[in-house]
């Protein structure tokens, strides 16, 4: 899905967070290869504190240049 901003969509997974790092599963980077993201940044937009970063699912913003922006969590039972 494209916005106004030339940015996509995406889904992604946290594995795991290690130090003040997220490792992700995107659609361009697998459980083998996960990306690395600062841990900070998932949490300044969710709300969601690191340790609770891992197996959970988010929708982000992917730039041109495959960075990520804006996620949210999918299925937050925070919003039940």
């Amino acid at each position: 899905m494209n916005d106004v901003t030339g940015t996509d969509r995406v889904k992604v997974r946290v594995l795991l967070t290690f130090g003040d790092q997220a490792e992700l599963v995107t659609p361009t980077h697998s459980a083998d290869n996960p990306l690395r993201v600062p841990a900070e940044q998932i949490t300044r937009d969710t709300g969601l504190p690191a340790g609770e970063l891992p197996g959970r699912q988010f929708t982000a913003h992917r730039a041109q240049d495959g960075t990520l922006s804006g996620f949210q969590l999918l299925d937050d039972p925070r919003t039940r």
